[in-house]
């Protein structure tokens, strides 16, 4: 009950044009794993209804722009108010099959972040053990492809460590070797990485410099939040979409009541 007066009050908000204010100058960086509809009420999935959804919202009340879009213009100290990015983690095969098909639909662009050695495998990673079925992931040809139609990607580690606690030089080779794997199949500059997890206890100040000396442009974070100016490049927050939103407005009324 409380979550669906938390959506009727965003319901409000946006309706009304009161959320104007609040984005003054903001923006909101949101985060998708997979759109399957097998898996409804998942915590890391939505149906393709509910992805639809999400994207009208975002059409109708934000400017959705690309990452890089949304970096230059920080860089430049142009005015962010309402940009929205939309992002992807993992590397599932619905990013590919599901979510781009519908972000064309949409016109809306995404960058996608590729655990690199998921890609082609039959891996099963341990959030995904109690899944009725095994989950797919991309193969490289279709990472390219996607690529070829204008995505953005960017890399999210080789194994999907958690960079809370791998440091050193297996951090390092984690993530330089995700970038490096990932430019050699695309053949195209890869200058975005977002934490695996992406908590705030998974981020570290020496990963984080790893990041940096990597050559990567930004990092993304998963933990809430909007992108202000003078945000850190290397700790971008992003806020992650899951079943628990009732709705669009639901995820709006928390993201407003976060600022």
């Amino acid at each position: 009950m409380k979550r669906r007066i938390k959506a009727w009050l965003g319901a409000a908000a946006y309706r009304t044009g009161l959320y104007r204010r609040f984005f003054r100058n903001r923006a909101i960086i949101v985060l998708f794993h997979r759109v399957d509809d097998r898996l409804a009420g998942d915590p890391l999935s939505c149906t393709t209804a509910e992805f639809d959804a999400y994207c009208r919202f975002f059409r109708r009340y934000f400017k959705v722009v690309t990452l890089e879009e949304l970096l230059d213009r920080l860089e430049r100290g142009e005015d962010i108010s309402r940009h929205l990015v939309i992002t992807f983690d993992d590397g599932y095969l619905d990013n590919h099959e599901v979510a781009a098909a519908r972000l064309r639909v949409h016109g809306l662009p995404a960058c996608f972040f590729i655990a690199t050695n998921f890609i082609g495998s039959d891996h099963r990673p341990w959030w995904d053990a109690e899944l009725p079925f095994a989950p797919q992931w991309m193969d490289w040809q279709e990472v390219r492809e996607l690529h070829y139609e204008g995505f953005e990607l960017g890399a999210h580690t080789m194994n999907h460590v958690d960079l809370g606690v791998v440091v050193g030089g297996d951090a390092v080779a984690e993530i330089t070797g995700s970038r490096k794997r990932l430019e050699r199949e695309i053949r195209s500059e890869v200058p975005f990485f977002s934490y695996p997890y992406g908590r705030a206890n998974q981020i570290t100040e020496e990963n984080r410099e790893a990041v940096r000396r990597a050559g990567f442009r930004c990092c993304l974070s998963a933990y809430g939040g909007t992108v202000t100016p003078g945000v850190d490049f290397f700790n971008l927050p992003r806020v992650p979409i899951s079943p628990w939103f009732v709705s669009p407005y639901h995820l709006a009324f928390e993201a407003l009541r976060d600022m």
